[in-house]
Order: C-alpha cells, then structure tokens, then sequence
C-alpha cells in the first residue's frame, strides 16, 4: 500500500495537493466520523491526478536503436534517454574528437600535408600524396566526408609536431590518440576511449572508440559550443572546400537525410560492422536553444529515421511544456 501511495503521490505536482486537500476536507465533512475509506481516498487522490498522467511524445516512439540520448544544452538537463550509459562503439563520430584535439593543439591556420602513408588508411575521400591544407579546412572536409584519410594525415602530421625525438608514422598516430584520450578525460569522458582518430574497427572484436550516448551528446554540445564555426559546416548537404593551391573541391555529406532534419545546426555519421548505425545532431529548438540528439547501434539508415522522429517528438514536449 506504501509503494502504491508513493506512486499516486509521485504524479501530481505541489500546485495540486491544495485541491486533494479541499477534497480531503470535503470527505471529512460528509464523514465527519471518519469512516471514509482509504479506497475513498485514494480514489479522490487519482481524480486529482489523472491530467496529470499523460503519455509524453517520447513514450509512443518505435526506435531501432540501442541507445539513445536527447540534451537540453540550454538548460543542462536530459529530456529522453533509453540505455544512455551503455558503452558503445562509437564509429566515424569519432572525427569530433580528432578535430577537438587537434584544434586544442595548434592553431587552426597550421598547414597539413597529406602524406602517402594517410592515404592508405580505408576509403579513397579522393585526397591526393602531396596535396597542403590549412587544418580548418582539412577537418572540414573530414568532418563533411568523414574521411578516414583526413584523420590519419591530421594525426600523424600533429603527432609529428608533439614528438621529441625522430619517430615512425604509426607512434605519431599514437601521440594524438593519446591526446584524444587525454582531452576526453578532461571533459569529463570517463567512459570514452579512443583507439584510433576514425573510428574504423580495429578488428571483428574490437571498435576503433567507445563510447555512451549521454558522453557522445556532452561531446558534441562542447563542440558545437567551442568551434562553431567549423561544426556548423556539417549541416549541409554539400561542401565546397579549396586545399593551399586554391583547387575547389565538392564534397557529399555522409549524412544523406539532412533535408529531413529540421532546424539543424550540426551534424556527424558514423558507421562500422561493430557500431551498427550511429548518429549525433544539434538542432535549434528556438532561439540560441540547442538540442544534441544522439542515437547508437542503429541500423544504416534507421539512424536517420531514428533522430527524425526524436527531433519531432523534442519540439512537441517543448511545446506541451
């Protein structure tokens, strides 16, 4: 009966308790002896409270993924989350923190050339040996394309830069990870982990990164709010992009659905046989009111269904309240 009461109680707000007080009294009036019953009571207690039970936006959704996080960065505080501490692969949404390092590292001026070693890395984002980029750009166009490559030419070149005494290409990839991790720490990050600067699985067994929805969503809402200017190039569908020669370049971005999001201020894909389909936006909920919505271990394109119908169901609670 204890826990039945506590549940009850649980759903009215305090504003409420003055009308179950006056019903309360309106009992005792008729009962002035006392013999109202507690199913009497509870009863009057739940007319009270039956507006007040009401199925939020959240609760009617089908989602395929396996864990999922909604952020109020304005407020700091979780709107929906569904298995937000379970530690995840984490994907090509990696490349957040590799272009979060590197700009804590170096300024964002600071040339880059892409190596041949980078380009062996998987995927052809049609990089060429050779090729000078200034480093915003570069992360850009990685963020955009997701380029593995990119990652790789961004890691070795800065680790090159960190390393005290003549190095091999791979212990400059493994300088930067280091700092990753380093820098996820920092940000509280304490369950993610960074084992390469894409995110590409290391094996069958073992993902390039972990980590949580909750940690994905903090990480993307630091970078939205510290570089906004590179992260909101990841809303569109398309970028164009020049390397040091002045050659134009268009890239696609890897999120193919973003006519669909509505409101967006940023957005990064990730992708591996391990993660599944994962996917992290920020949309605009009103003025300067940022949401970070992440979803992991989604399927490949349920991930875009998935934070279509999450966006949807954050503006209509916002709305209801």
């Amino acid at each position: 009966m204890h826990n039945r009461l506590h549940t009850v109680q649980a759903t009215i707000r305090p504003e409420y308790f003055f009308w179950t007080a006056m019903l309360g009294l309106f009992f005792l009036f008729l009962f002035p002896d006392g013999a109202v019953s507690e199913r009497t009571r509870l009863e009057a207690a739940a007319i009270v409270a039956k507006d007040e039970v009401k199925e939020t936006p959240y609760q009617k959704l089908e989602l395929e993924a396996r864990a999922v996080y909604v952020y109020d960065v304005k407020r700091g505080r979780v709107l929906f989350e569904k298995n937000a501490t379970e530690v995840l692969p984490l994907a090509s949404i990696t490349k957040v923190m590799t272009a979060l390092t590197a700009l804590s590292l170096v300024p964002e001026t600071t040339d880059i050339t892409i190596s041949s070693e980078a380009l062996k890395a998987e995927g052809d984002s049609g990089l060429k040996g050779g090729e000078r980029w200034v480093l915003r750009d570069l992360l850009a166009f990685m963020l955009v394309k997701s380029s593995n490559d990119g990652a790789v030419a961004v890691s070795s070149t800065l680790g090159g830069f960190l390393a005290t005494s003549t190095e091999s290409f791979d212990a400059h990839r493994e300088r930067f990870i280091a700092e990753m991790n380093i820098l996820a720490e920092k940000l509280g990050l304490h369950h993610t982990s960074f084992q390469s600067e894409s995110g590409l699985d290391i094996d069958t067994e073992h993902a390039g990164a972990y980590s949580t929805a909750k940690e994905t969503s903090e990480m993307f809402a630091y970078a939205i709010k510290k570089f906004p200017d590179l992260f909101q190039q990841t809303k569109w569908s398309e970028l164009l992009v020049s390397d040091e020669q002045g050659a134009k370049r268009k890239t696609k971005n890897t999120n193919t659905e973003i006519e669909r999001l509505p409101l967006l201020i940023a957005s990064k894909t990730g992708y591996t046989d391990l993660a599944g389909g994962n996917l992290v936006v920020a949309f605009d909920a009103g003025f300067d009111h940022p949401i970070v919505v992440t979803v992991l271990g989604s399927t490949q394109t349920g991930r875009f269904d998935d934070v279509e119908k999450l966006i949807w169901a954050t503006l209509e609670s916002l709305q209801q309240n």
